[in-house]
Formats: C-alpha cells, structure tokens, sequence
C-alpha cells in the first residue's frame, strides 16, 4: 500500500494497487476516484477493470456530503461560482472538482507523463483496452473518453483515426469528467486556472487552449436515469434546472438579440455539430 501525499489545499488521499496485469507495465497509471465507503461503486469498478487484467489505484475523494470540510474553503470562491456558472454550486461538486484537482497534483508530484482518470460509476466500453494498447492518451493533452453536449467544428475540424476509435477536436469545454486521459502539461494548465475554485470537476477552466480531443464513440460511459447513482445528489439537479429555467425566461424577452450571449450561441450551433 503506496500513501499518496498532497500539498495542500489538496486531500491526502490514499492510493491503493487492486490488480496485477499481465499487459506490459504503462508509466500512465489507470486512478479511480472514489468515495472511501462507496463499497457497491469500488465493487463495480473493480470489476470491470479486473476482468480485463487492468491494473489500477484508488484515490479517497474528498467528502461533501455533510458540507465542505473546512480546510478547503480557502481553496473555493462561493461568489465568484455565482458570477461565473450563473448559480450556485454544492459542497458536493466542490468536493468532487478538488477530487480531481488532487489528481493533477499527483501527477505533477510524481513526475508522471499522465493518468487515466475514472470515476467509481464509469462503464468501460469495448474499445478501451484497444485505446490503452495502442497508447491513444499520447495523442493530446487531454482526452475525454466519455462527453456530453460535445461540440466539434463544421469544417477544419481535427479528427485522428486510430484503431480503438476516432479522435475529434472539440469546439468548447463538453461535459462529463467520467473517463479522460491528461497528461502532465495539462494537469499544470488546470492547476493554475482552477483555484480559487468556481466551476465544477468539468471542466474549472476554459480548455481550448489545450487542444482537446474526444473520442468517438465514447469509450466510457456512465449510469443514467433509474442507474444514476450519483454521490452528488438532487440538489445540484435542482440547481441546474433552475438556472436554466432562468436562461430561458431571459432569451425570450425581446431584448435577446442586443445580447453578446444570445449571438455566441447561435454562431456555436452555426459553426459546429454537437457529437453527443
């Protein structure tokens, strides 16, 4: 058993080895971050990464379901969230984006070249082992392997066909940080845009910078409906919904068209096709 230590504001989560591959040793270690008594989730990971000899650690998550501990307050900004993200955000997703953000500390510590990033629900498709084979996480800084409301271009538009899948540039940030693959220039990117914190696990800034890639199809995917068993709750749901909610009433008032945001987003949909 390795003990895994971060600077501060970062969790001192525990990383523990849970399988012994027979595949050739990779300096890019598969982390799964998960909550210390998810016992049902570490199960079902474990699993599935067992079955395909897959060696892997656990990273301890940082807990915010009964609030934010204390010790990570000065790494947020609960009024910056609001002007940012346009609501508020939960102790949970605080919780769950600091996660993450220890994981680019780890990297960094341990002058690794990347991680595999997982979290504890993900649902590992047929394709990822072909895409660990193959060393596809050294195509881009950052690879997401399950998305969400993914924007790629119209025309000029990178895509990278390897065997596992094809690789597309994404037009803005896409949602899920369910499975991706970061190496070390972009977890120091991340880093240094992320605290103080005002956005959730994905993304915290803006990624364009980094040339990020989207697998497709998704090699990762995550519960949904009745099999969401997300640790982060309803309230987060509620949030969202609200905000949008919001949006909406906001678009539809005759003043729409003098605003930049309204514009942004229709030259978005002009110029790109959504993927997923």
């Amino acid at each position: 058993m390795e003990q895994a230590v971060f600077s501060p504001p970062f969790a001192k989560g525990e990383l523990k080895s849970m399988s012994l591959s027979t595949l050739p040793e990779t300096d890019w270690p598969i982390v799964v971050i998960s909550l210390p008594d998810a016992a049902a989730r570490k199960e079902m990971i474990s699993r599935q990464l067992g079955a395909l000899d897959l060696p892997f650690e656990f990273l301890d998550a940082i807990d915010g379901r009964a609030g934010l501990p204390e010790e990570y307050e000065a790494s947020i900004d609960r009024i910056g969230t609001q002007r940012h993200l346009g609501r508020a955000m939960t102790d949970g997703e605080y919780a769950c984006a600091l996660s993450h953000l220890a994981i680019y500390r780890l990297i960094l510590d341990r002058d690794l070249p990347g991680a595999i990033v997982l979290e504890d629900d993900a649902i590992l498709g047929e394709g990822f082992v072909q895409f660990l084979r193959e060393r596809g996480y050294e195509r881009a800084p950052l690879i997401q392997l399950d998305h969400h409301h993914a924007r790629i271009p119209r025309i000029m538009g990178r895509s990278l066909l390897i065997e596992s899948c094809t690789l597309r540039r994404l037009a803005r940030n896409a949602l899920l940080s369910t499975g991706y693959a970061i190496n070390r220039h972009a977890a120091s990117f991340i880093l240094e845009r992320a605290i103080p914190l005002r956005a959730p696990a994905d993304w915290p800034c803006d990624l364009r910078p980094l040339g990020v890639l989207c697998s497709d199809p998704r090699l990762v995917d995550h519960p949904t409906g009745d099999e969401d068993i997300s640790a982060l709750g309803d309230l987060r749901t509620q949030l969202h919904l609200e905000y949008k909610r919001r949006q909406k009433q906001s678009f539809r008032n005759e003043r729409k068209y003098l605003r930049g945001a309204y514009w942004k987003k229709k030259w978005l949909k002009m110029t790109t096709i959504r993927l997923s």
